[in-house]
């Protein structure tokens, strides 16, 4: 088992590193191909060849993109329908455009453009079944339409490919009958209402009324996005627009299959080949260069844009919910925009890095500046470009050390920028940059190190690729230069070809040290259970905590994460892959933000997801920041003792419940610590006792457990008689007479009807007595949720097991209970991933808390409440929730 678990382990990373690799390597491939195509043309004569095409060409292009795109949304508002959960066209509209807008560019089409979909109908209340079937639907309308117009073209259009690309083995018109054949098995399925199972799953092919709505559709769609290169090419008698469609359907297909983002490169290297014998090269590459503008960079601008404002609207909205106004003005998504602007502005340094300056600025320059400090800039404007990329990740995730250094950097980097070759332009927007992220001080608040900073696949991919085409547009703009060791050591204004190496190789460098440094050092923390040390100075912060719910690091079943000021800690427990937080920061620190942050931090550091269960309201700022979604699981009940009595008609029924305990001899005694140990034996038979009627095993991680070292930490509440002890629970203090609270409370067969409510009673006038303020009586699961029309669909699923859910526990007993003690409601929420890990999130914890996945399906679980199990409402919230 140990082996085959290593070797498994091992394929995962090799696994891990293709997914890696294998984007680069394609990306680099096409490159490298389409610089033996265009090697002799002039970078600068590109570029400016481009203003040649017509205005008139380029608004039509714009336009097409816009149709398209408005096709592309169609596909959505089909797919509601096909689900029978029709919604309005605008909801729809703004989902597909941003899963599609975003996917189209950034590459792995199904992943990317499955999740954001995830993510945008689940807050419309679509269940995970219903957005799969959307996702399914979308894909199918895709290569229906694509099969059907490429099945035709290649069918009855065959172009000789051979004379232009290496050949294919099959035929075109034998791989367009296949297609076709496709669509027609489509249309079968489709007319006698049969369906696909794929790994278990049916997939519902749509009726044909919808079918046929989806091949117009994709059909329309294909053709407006072909015709757009079309009309960017020159004019040529020789080249129809069918000839075009052909070659956009072969260069788009294999494009998608590369997995290089938006086929970048793959795509243009394919039409350049096809589109050779018609016209020359820098007539083609110019059309490409602007439908890769137009049709993608400029929709995947927009989508980011609107997909910010989403996230927005629905952090803003979820905080007014909670009467919070943290989020008041569009500026707190300050950190993800200046992301993107630090990033495009390596981008610019880097490839004005890499293409040859004007000679005019150079000669008058070399007047003013001496050459060596021009030199200087050339190589240092490239490295400044190499670390405006990689800082970035760390603005993104609100970092004061990359705010302050993107600040050096920009400034630096206009300054270069004037210096190499007065490129004004650059520095303008480099300066500009930097003076509008300068007063944005207060949304960097993380004070953590840089290098243990996480880097996702599309971080690491993004940097990689510019930093390939930076190289590849460097060698394409001085590939007339020939190359000699002596061109490594030539300084000069007409010495480009040079600085560009010297640059390349100073970039390579920095990426490599930074990277390795990144690969060897170690994590941000050491992964242990806490020893005694550990325990002394965590036991030292929850006594200095007014909250009690610390006092769970007793159990010292959960990993400790302090503050480096050692003044709070995160205690957390791994299933799976997901590190789970139990409840909020214990502790007082000036850095709980940076805390939470480095914890997610470290969870990305070993490859897991990080969840926080069971959180208050106070830091729901920052796991909005972190990009988790955070969903209600249920109300805290505390009790203010200041008001609670047992005078008056609303305490009748207390001060019966304490008259019939009573009457029957029992009373309510505490037991200091000191002297718990002497009657841990016959706590434990009421504990085993207790643990056999309920048919099941200890719950753990968000509730304390029977064990002895654990309980002789408090002083321990009892309901007994003359004879026997019937009855108990551990009482939880805070610091300065602020909250008690109670967490492991077990009863005997023998005990009397509506003993733990006396315990309760009791208690709470014992805590009053004691001068504390007031009395926790845990969650209440699933209560507080809305059930209006327009409500999560979490929110209507859990108020209906909430009144409904008798069968499987008392959760609306349980608040009847907890509300006869007037206490005050508090939210409490759970704190996840998003898209697909959401479930598994949610599974791992269940399983933490379970003792495994077998736990969860175990018959305490499963047990209904009885009559005397109403009575005895006495369990703690987590517990009641699993």
């Amino acid at each position: 088992m140990t082996d085959k678990g290593s070797m498994r382990e091992k394929t995962l990373k090799i696994e891990k590193f293709a997914g890696y690799l294998l984007p680069v390597v394609i990306f680099s491939l096409a490159l490298w191909t389409l610089d033996r195509q265009i090697r002799h043309l002039q970078s600068m004569y590109v570029l400016r060849s481009i203003t040649s095409i017509p205005l008139s060409h380029i608004e039509l292009a714009f336009f097409l993109t816009f149709l398209s795109y408005l096709t592309l949304t169609g596909y959505d508002y089909l797919a509601v329908r096909h689900i029978n959960h029709p919604m309005p066209y605008k909801q729809t509209v703004s989902a597909s455009f941003i899963s599609t807008s975003i996917s189209y560019s950034v590459g792995f089409n199904v992943l990317t453009g499955s999740s954001l979909r995830y993510r945008l109908y689940s807050r419309n209340g679509l269940n995970l079944r219903q957005i799969w079937e959307i996702i399914i639907f979308c894909i199918l309308t895709f290569w229906v339409g694509f099969c059907f117009v490429g099945g035709l073209l290649f069918t009855f259009y065959p172009v000789k490919l051979s004379d232009y690309v290496p050949e294919i083995p099959i035929p075109l018109n034998l791989i367009g009958i296949l297609l076709l054949l496709s669509v027609a098995i489509y249309f079968i399925f489709s007319f006698r209402r049969l369906n696909f199972r794929a790994k278990g799953y049916q997939i519902r092919v749509p009726e044909p009324r919808i079918a046929f709505l989806q091949l117009g559709l994709s059909s329309v769609d294909y053709l407006l996005s072909g015709s757009i290169i079309y009309f960017l090419l020159p004019s040529n008698p020789h080249l129809t627009l069918l000839h075009v469609l052909v070659f956009f359907a072969l260069a788009q297909i294999i494009g998608l299959i590369s997995t290089v983002p938006g086929g970048l490169g793959v795509f243009e290297t394919l039409m350049l080949f096809m589109l050779e014998p018609y016209f020359g090269t820098v007539d083609i590459i110019k059309p490409l260069l602007l439908f890769r503008t137009i049709y993608y960079f400029v929709p995947f601008l927009i989508g980011l844009l609107a997909l910010m404002f989403y996230e927005y609207q629905e952090r803003d909205e979820f905080l007014r919910k909670i009467e919070k106004a943290t989020y008041s003005s569009l500026s707190e998504l300050t950190p993800q925009v200046f992301s993107i602007l630090v990033f495009l502005g390596g981008v610019s340094l880097l490839f004005s890095g890499a293409l040859p300056s004007d000679p005019r600025y150079l000669h008058d320059l070399n007047y003013i500046i001496p050459l060596p400090l021009i030199e200087a800039s050339r190589l240092f404007g490239s490295i400044m470009g190499v670390l405006l990329l990689l800082l970035a990740n760390g603005v993104w995730k609100r970092i004061d050390g990359a705010y302050v250094l993107s600040l050096s950097v920009l400034l630096m980097g206009g300054i270069f920028a004037l210096l190499k070759d007065l490129d004004y332009h650059e520095a303008a927007i480099l300066f500009i940059l930097f003076f509008f992220l300068l007063p944005c001080r207060k949304y960097f608040y993380r004070k953590s190190s840089l290098m243990h900073q996480s880097f996702s696949k599309s971080n690491v991919t993004a940097i990689t690729l510019v930093f390939v085409s930076f190289v590849w547009l460097g060698f394409f703009s001085y590939h007339n230069v020939k190359y000699s060791n002596e061109l490594w050591w030539q300084f000069g204004i007409n010495s480009q070809a040079s600085s560009f190496l010297r640059a390349t190789v100073g970039a390579f460098i920095l990426l490599l040290v930074l990277g390795m440094a990144k690969i060897l050092s170690p994590f941000s923390r050491d992964i242990h259970m806490p020893g005694a040390e550990e325990m002394e100075l965590a036991k030292k912060i929850v006594n200095q905590s007014e909250e009690t719910s610390g006092n769970l690091v007793f159990t010292e079943d959960k990993y400790l994460f302090f503050d480096d000021e050692k003044q709070a800690f995160l205690m957390y427990g791994v299933s799976g892959k997901t590190w789970v937080a139990m409840g909020d920061i214990v502790g007082t620190s000036n850095h709980a933000k940076e805390l939470i942050w480095d914890f997610y931090e470290m969870s990305k550091l070993h490859q897991g997801r990080a969840a926080f269960y069971e959180v208050s309201e106070k830091y729901i700022p920052v796991y909005l920041d972190l990009g988790l979604t955070l969903i209600k699981i249920g109300e805290e009940a505390k009790v203010p003792l200041e008001a609670f009595t047992l005078e008056g008609s609303a305490s009748k029924d207390f001060r019966y419940t304490v008259r019939n305990v009573e009457k029957k001899g029992y009373w309510f005694e505490i037991i200091s610590e000191e002297e718990v140990q002497s009657l841990m034996p016959e706590l434990r038979n009421i504990s085993d006792a207790w643990l056999k009627l309920k048919a099941g095993k200890e719950k753990r991680f968000s509730i304390g457990y029977f064990d002895e070292k654990y309980l002789s930490n408090f002083p321990i509440a009892i309901v007994r008689n003359e004879s026997e002890i019937v009855a108990f629970a551990n009482i939880w203090a805070g610091a300065d007479n602020e909250e008690i609270s109670v967490d492991l409370m077990r009863h005997s067969s023998d005990a009397p009807d509506r003993t733990m409510e006396y315990l309760f009673v009791k208690l709470m006038l014992w805590g009053k007595e004691n001068g504390y303020r007031r009395f926790s009586l845990g969650m209440a699961p699933l209560s507080g949720l809305e059930t209006r029309q327009f409500a999560p669909m979490w929110h209507k699923i859990g108020s209906l097991i909430f009144t409904h859910g008798e069968h499987f526990y008392n959760y609306k007993g349980l608040r009847d209970f907890k509300e006869k003690f007037n206490p005050v409601w508090s939210p409490k929420y759970i704190a996840l991933p998003n898209g697909f890990k959401q479930g598994l999130a949610l599974k791992d914890i269940a399983a933490l808390i379970s003792g495994g996945v077998k736990g969860i399906f175990s018959k305490e679980n499963k047990r209904p409440a009885s009559r005397r199990g109403k009575q005895q409402l006495s369990e703690k919230p987590s517990e009641e929730l699993t």
